[in-house]
């Protein structure tokens, strides 16, 4: 896949930008701090799956003094071409478009434009709450399994109304039955899915990270799953019934796809409690380049690689290794510092000062 085009209107610190001289392998965004160079992957990244890497809300997004914004991006890929394009409104629903066509659910984009980014925010990941990890698993398995989106919103839905209903005074065990058989079917599709994901990651990632640490250190992943076996739903249901009057009386679902866990081990310990952040920051590098790994062979197309400020802890063996490893894709590296990259083949290097991009 190749991003041809990105045009901007009021998103960031960016009032209008057509940026279309783009390279088909390394794009080099140079420039000081606050500038805008995380704002154009951050627009690409959104335009993929209608969230901000960095948690901003849609408000963010709009252009100080405005009151909407619209981004859009053309698309290349072996088949076809094509374009996705959003409008964003001060207090108003966003409006998005696939084609020309405005799409009514963000399912309906999954798979379309598939990115995969590493950003400094990506540390939390590996140090913070196991929710984080699980979107990750999520938001990657999305991308290359649009199907994989739609269990879990009725996943989600059902563990909704299940807590609500948990928190009623008496609870209805008929009804909480079936919210316990609906929470078990499209639970178990969401574990079988992810477990198959997560046994792909662990063979790309620890091949990759071997090779950005010149075989120095090993990395592990596992998936924590709450049931295992082959018939996951009736193991669900079963492991739902053990546990429904601990439920019942702390008044919320504790089993299930969404109190689960990714284990990440750098040599055979657990990289939130032991690595030091520079592990931590290879481990979770080496784990979004596996992700792309994956969309490349899962569907045919390698997905567009975004990297903001991934070089300032790398020294100069590493960024060439980096760089041997996706140098297949197309690449937009944000950075104040180019040695190492600046004479990589085919690369374009853009200065970006004030909202403006200069080549």
């Amino acid at each position: 896949m190749i991003i041809e085009k990105l045009v901007l209107k009021d998103f960031r610190n960016f009032s209008s930008l057509v940026f279309d001289d783009l390279s088909p392998a390394v794009n080099l965004l140079v420039g000081e701090n606050a500038q805008g160079k995380t704002n154009l992957i951050e627009a690409v990244n959104y335009l993929s799956c209608l969230k901000s890497f960095r948690g901003a809300g849609e408000a963010q997004l709009i252009r100080e003094g405005k009151k909407s914004a619209y981004l859009a991006v053309s698309y290349r890929m072996a088949s076809h071409g094509g374009k996705v394009e959003a409008a964003l409104f001060s207090g108003e629903k966003r409006s998005v478009k696939v084609g020309g066509v405005p799409i009514r659910r963000v399912g309906e984009l999954m798979g379309v434009i598939n990115t995969v980014v590493f950003a400094p925010e990506d540390l939390k990941t590996v140090k913070e709450s196991p929710s984080l990890r699980r979107r990750l698993l999520d938001m990657e398995i999305s991308k290359i399994r649009p199907l994989y989106y739609a269990d879990l919103q009725r996943y989600a839905i059902c563990i909704k109304q299940k807590n609500r209903l948990l928190k009623e005074q008496r609870v209805d065990d008929a009804l909480l039955d079936t919210f316990n058989e609906t929470a078990a079917e499209a639970g178990a599709k969401i574990i079988r899915r992810r477990a198959k994901f997560v046994e792909m990651l662990a063979k790309e990632a620890a091949a990759i990270h071997a090779q950005l640490t010149d075989g120095g250190e090993r990395l592990e992943i596992s998936y924590k799953a709450c049931v295992e076996g082959e018939n996951l739903q009736e193991a669900l249901i079963h492991k739902l019934a053990e546990n429904r009057e601990r439920e019942k009386e702390l008044r919320v679902s504790l089993i299930g796809p969404h109190r689960e866990d990714l284990s990440i081990q750098v040599n055979g310990r657990d990289s939130k409690l032991y690595s030091s952040q520079g592990q931590q920051r290879t481990a979770m590098l080496s784990i979004k380049l596996a992700c792309a790994q994956i969309a490349w062979h899962s569907t045919g197309e390698r997905p567009v690689i975004l990297l903001d400020d991934v070089f300032s802890e790398l020294d100069i063996s590493r960024r060439e290794r980096l760089l041997s490893i996706i140098k297949k894709n197309q690449v937009f590296i944000t950075s104040t510092d180019i040695s190492g990259i600046k004479d990589v083949r085919g690369a374009k290097i853009f200065k970006v000062s004030g909202g403006q991009i200069f080549l």
